[in-house]
């Protein structure tokens, strides 16, 4: 598996992340650490689907559907 680099990521890239949850992406600000992102599912916290929250860069694990 190769690496992701956050910076090239645009808005509306899926995400996957390392808790299995999938966000779209918001804005990149593209300093390579972090990302703000719309949850579109959590099976963590399903409370967390609609909301916006900075993502931290090594959270992405994988790019979503």
């Amino acid at each position: 598996m190769s690496a992701i680099n956050v910076r090239d990521l645009a808005p509306g890239t899926s995400i996957v992340l390392a808790d299995g949850a999938e966000a779209e992406i918001v804005t990149n600000p593209g300093d390579g650490m972090w990302l703000f992102a719309r949850y579109l599912s959590s099976p963590r916290d399903p409370t967390l689907v609609g909301q916006e929250e900075m993502i931290f860069a090594p959270d992405v694990v994988a790019l979503g559907r």
